[in-house]
C-alpha cells in the first residue's frame, strides 16, 4: 500500500470491486471464524471502505492489487501481497495522508489478522534456491588467515572500520560475573591507511552491495572468468609472498615442513593434504579428489621442487579451486550439517568451519538444538566473533559513508584538520563502540537507540561540547583546532553517562549526521531515506528522474529548508515519499553538517524539528524523536532481525521470513531483545536450515 492516486476513499463499486471485495473476504476468512464469504471482525470494513478505492477494481496503487488475491492466484503472490499491507498498516502509511488514521485497536487487530492469513499462505511456499555463495573479500581473508593460521591480514582491509586493542571481546574470567565492557578502551580506525597486509598480494575489488550495503548477499558475489583469473593469481601470490615464511605462518611445521630424511615424500604429502584439504573445503575429501591433488604434488617433488615449494604450489591449487571459492550449499538432507556448519561459521566468524565445528557436521550432531545452542555459546565466546562485530554493525548502519563525508571547510573547517585524515575516523567509533557495549553486555536492544552509557574520546567530547561559536575570537578557534588536532589520533575511549539527551545512540551522533549531508547543507531526505532503511528497514523506492533541483540555502535564505522542501511535496511524483520521509529527516536538522547541535540556521531561521512519526507519535525536536522510536521499540527490533537475518542468510528474505521474525521477537522480549540472544534464535530458526527449494512449480 504505497501512496494512492488520490482517488476518493469509499465504498467500491462495479463488478471488478465486487470480484475484489469477495477476493479480500477469501483471503481474511482463516482471520476469524465465520463464513469465507463474510469474514467477521474489523478487517472487511477497513479493506472494503478504505483501500479498494486505490487498490481494486483495475487500481494498483504502489503495486497492490487485491484483486490478484483470487482463490486461485499463486501463493506466493498472496504471501508478497498480505505482507506488504502489514508493512504499510503497520508504518502508518495507509491510509494515506489526507484519509482518516486508524485508531490504534483497530491497526492491531488489522495487522494481527493479517499476520495469521500470512501464515496460512506463506507456510508452504517454498524458499527460491539460494544461489551458490561466493566468498567476498573478508571471506576469503579470513578463511586464508585460519586455514594457515596466519598472523596478518593478506592484503588491506578498508572494509574493517575499527580495530580494537583491548582483548575485552573475550569471555570474563568469571562466568557468573555479568559480562562488562572496561570502562577505558583503545580502539581506532585505520579504514583510510590499512595495514598493508602481505608483501607482492594484491586483493581483488571490493564485491557489489546488496539494496541496503551487506557485502556477503549470494546474488551479487558471482564469478566472472575475469575475477576467476584473479583468483588464481591471488592464490599463488599468497604462497610465494617473502612474508609467507616459518614465522608467520602457523602451520608451516606440521603441512610445509620437509619431512624426515629418508621418508616417502609423497605419501607424507597426501597424508598432510588430507586434512588440509578437509578444512579448505568445508567438509570430508572424496578419495579420487585426494587423488588429484597428491599427484600433483608428487609431480613436483619428481620434478625436484623442493617439498615445501611442493606444497605452496598445491596450497595455491586448492586456494583456487571453486570447491574452496564457494560456501557448501545443502542439495538435500545428506548436505544439510555440512551446509549448516559453513552458513553459521560464515555468520559468526566470516570463515570457514574449524575442527570442532566440522566434526559436529560430520556426525550430524550440529542439527540437535542442545548442541547447536552449545556451539552457538563457543562461537560467541571465541575472539574470531570481533569479524562479525567488523562486517555486520558497519554495513548495517552504512557508516563507511561517514569516511566519504567532505563538508565545505568554509563552513566545518576543523573536518579538516589534518591532511588526508578527517574528522570521521573518529566519529564513526562511537556508534561502533556502542554496538560492541550493547552487544558484549547483553543491554536491550532499545539501548542502540536511546543508551544510558557509552564511549568517548576527548575528541568526541570537545567536538559536540567544545567548539566556539562562528563569531568567537579567533584566538579561541584557534586553541580549540589545536586540541582537536592533538586528540584526532588518540585510542583512549572512556565510558561515559548519557547526561546529555541530544546526543549518544546510533540515530544521534557526529557520523550519521555528517554522512547524512552534503558539502553545504544537511540533507533531510538523506537522512530520512537512513531511518526509515537502517532503523525502520523499510526503505523507499529510487526518486523518479524529474525531481526538480532544490535550492542552495545560500541561494534561498528567504525560505527555511522545511519551506522549500515543501515545493517537493507538491510534485505528485514526490509526495508519497516525502510524505514519508521528510518529517524523520527533519527530526534531525538540529544536527548541523558535523554533528553539531544547532538552535538556528546561518539565515538566522530557527530550526523546526517537529513532526509526527507513525502519524502517531508526536516530536518537537530530536530528543522526543529518540523518545518516539523508543515507544516504538517493537518495530525498531522487527526491522533490525529483519537485517541481521538477512546478513545472516546471505539472501533477500521472503514473506514467509516474517513469521520466523515474530517468532524470534516472541523469543527474545524476556531480556529486552538483546543482539546475542537475538542471534541465537536466528541459528534456532527453521530459515537458518533452509537452502532454498525449486521453483519451478508455484505452490499454491
Amino acid at each position: 500500500m504505497a501512496a494512492p492516486d488520490r482517488r476518493s476513499p469509499g465504498p467500491p463499486r462495479g463488478p471488478r470491486a465486487a470480484a475484489a471485495t469477495a477476493a479480500i473476504a477469501i483471503l481474511l476468512a482463516a482471520a476469524r471464524p465465520g463464513p469465507a464469504a463474510e469474514p467477521a471482525g474489523v478487517l472487511p470494513p477497513v479493506i472494503a471502505g478504505t483501500c479498494l478505492a486505490c487498490h481494486g477494481d483495475g487500481a494498483a496503487s504502489g503495486g497492490i492489487d487485491f484483486e490478484s488475491l483470487a482463490p486461485d492466484a499463486p501463493r506466493g503472490e498472496r504471501a508478497r501481497l498480505v505482507s506488504r499491507a502489514i508493512e504499510a498498516i503497520d508504518s502508518g502509511a495507509m491510509p494515506p495522508d489526507g484519509e482518516p488514521a486508524l485508531d490504534d485497536a483497530t491497526r492491531t487487530e488489522a495487522i494481527r489478522s493479517l499476520r495469521d492469513r500470512l501464515g496460512e499462505v506463506a507456510r508452504d511456499v517454498p524458499t527460491p534456491r539460494l544461489p551458490l555463495q561466493r566468498l567476498n573479500r573478508l571471506h576469503y581473508n579470513n578463511s586464508v588467515r585460519d586455514l594457515f593460521r596466519l598472523s596478518r591480514d593478506l592484503f588491506p582491509l578498508p572494509e574493517k572500520l575499527m580495530t580494537r586493542y583491548d582483548p575485552y571481546l573475550l569471555a570474563p574470567p568469571d562466568p557468573s560475573a555479568p559480562p562488562r565492557l572496561p570502562d577505558v578502551v583503545h580502539v581506532a580506525s585505520h579504514a583510510l591507511e590499512p595495514p598493508p597486509g602481505l608483501e607482492g598480494v594484491k586483493p581483488y575489488p571490493k564485491d557489489l552491495r546488496a539494496e541496503h550495503g551487506f557485502d556477503n548477499q549470494a546474488d551479487e558475489l558471482t564469478l566472472s572468468p575475469l575475477l576467476l583469473d584473479a583468483f588464481l593469481r591471488l592464490a599463488h601470490s599468497i604462497v610465494e609472498s617473502p612474508d609467507f615464511t616459518p614465522d608467520t605462518v602457523g602451520i608451516w611445521g606440521e603441512f610445509f615442513a620437509a619431512p624426515a630424511e629418508g621418508s616417502d615424500a609423497a605419501a607424507e604429502a597426501r597424508m598432510r593434504l588430507d586434512r588440509f584439504l578437509r578444512i579448505a573445503f568445508r567438509g570430508p575429501v572424496e578419495p579420487e579428489t585426494l587423488d588429484r591433488y597428491a599427484a600433483f604434488a608428487g609431480a613436483k617433488l619428481a620434478r625436484g621442487l623442493p617439498f615445501p615449494e611442493a606444497m605452496k604450489k598445491t596450497a595455491a591449487a586448492a586456494l583456487s579451486s571453486p570447491r574452496f571459492l564457494y560456501r557448501v550449499s545443502a542439495t538435500g538432507r545428506d548436505d544439510l550439517p555440512l551446509a549448516v556448519a559453513a552458513r553459521l561459521s560464515a555468520f559468526l566468524w566470516g570463515s570457514c568451519p574449524d575442527e570442532e565445528l566440522l566434526a559436529l557436521a560430520e556426525t550430524g550432531a550440529i542439527l540437535h538444538p542442545d548442541v547447536l545452542d552449545r556451539t552457538v555459546t563457543r562461537m560467541l565466546a571465541d575472539p574470531r566473533i570481533e569479524r562479525f562485530l567488523d562486517t555486520f554493525p558497519a554495513q548495517w548502519m552504512q557508516l563507511e559513508n561517514a569516511l566519504a563525508a567532505t563538508p565545505d571547510p568554509a563552513l566545518a573547517r576543523d573536518f579538516h584538520l589534518v591532511p588526508g585524515t578527517p574528522a570521521s575516523v573518529q566519529l564513526i567509533l562511537e556508534p561502533l563502540l556502542l554496538f560492541d557495549a550493547v552487544f558484549v553486555e547483553e543491554r536491550p536492544l532499545a539501548e542502540l537507540i536511546a543508551p544510558t552509557t557509552h564511549y568517548h574520546s576527548d575528541f568526541l567530547r570537545t567536538w559536540y561540547h567544545g567548539p566556539p561559536a562562528t563569531t568567537a575570537a579567533e584566538a579561541e578557534r584557534a586553541a580549540h583546532e589545536e586540541s582537536l588536532r592533538r586528540q584526532l589520533r588518540a585510542r583512549e575511549f572512556h565510558r561515559v553517562p548519557c547526561d546529555d539527551p541530544r546526543f549518544g545512540g546510533i540515530v544521534t551522533n557526529a557520523a550519521v549526521a555528517s554522512m547524512t549531508s552534503g558539502p553545504t547543507r544537511t540533507h533531510p531526505v538523506a537522512r530520512g531515506v537512513w531511518i526509515v532503511d537502517v532503523i525502520f528497514n523499510d526503505p523507499p523506492a529510487p526518486p523518479p528522474a524529474d525531481v526538480p533541483p532544490l535550492a542552495d540555502d545560500r541561494a534561498d535564505e528567504h525560505r527555511t529548508i522545511r519551506e522549500r522542501f515543501a515545493a517537493h511535496r507538491e510534485h505528485p511524483s514526490c509526495a508519497g515519499c516525502h510524505t514519508k520521509l521528510d518529517p524523520l529527516g527533519f527530526a534531525l536538522e538540529n544536527y548541523d553538517l558535523a554533528g553539531r547541535w544547532r538552535d538556528r540556521y546561518s539565515s538566522g531561521h530557527d530550526v523546526d524539528a517537529g513532526g509526527t512519526l507513525f502519524r502517531r507519535r508526536a516530536f518537537d525536536d530530536a530528543v522526543a524523536f529518540k523518545g518516539a522510536i523508543v515507544a516504538e521499540r517493537e518495530r525498531f527490533v522487527r526491522a533490525f532481525t529483519a537485517h541481521l537475518l538477512r546478513f545472516a542468510l546471505g539472501r533477500e528474505l521472503v514473506p514467509a521470513d516474517r513469521l520466523e521474525i515474530e517468532e524470534i521477537l516472541r523469543r527474545t522480549a524476556p531480556g529486552g531483545h538483546a543482539i546475542k540472544a537475538i542471534i541465537r534464535a536466528v541459528v534456532r530458526s527453521e530459515r537458518f536450515r533452509d537452502f532454498g527449494q525449486s521453483t519451478e512449480t508455484d505452490a499454491r
